[in-house]
């Protein structure tokens, strides 16, 4: 499960294929290609549970796919924040050094 935000509001979906560059999450009514989205990770508490808020851009929209289970969005991350060091030092650990 992944939580972002669009517009204001607050959204929890599925993600599948996160990489360097962005992240796929699921959704029935994905924004427009363009639309600014903010992302937010919690790490798990072995990991130190900090969290992570990611900016972003929808990049790709999946509406008309067979599966409807298989629509969303593919979103390019733009910027990390954090207020947790360890956060960061995480993620790029673990995603960006990822090939």
């Amino acid at each position: 499960m992944i939580t972002y935000r669009l517009g204001g509001q607050e959204y929890g979906n599925l993600s599948v294929d996160i990489s360097a560059e962005g992240i796929f999450i699921r959704t029935f009514v994905p924004p427009e290609v363009g639309t600014a989205i903010d992302i937010i990770l919690q790490l798990p508490a072995r990991l130190g549970g900090g969290k992570l808020e990611l900016s972003g851009e929808v990049a790709r929209v999946v509406v008309d796919h067979p599966d409807p289970r298989q629509n969303g969005m593919g979103v390019r991350f733009l910027s990390v924040r954090s207020d947790d060091p360890a956060a960061v030092h995480y993620l790029v650990k673990t995603l960006f050094t990822l090939k």
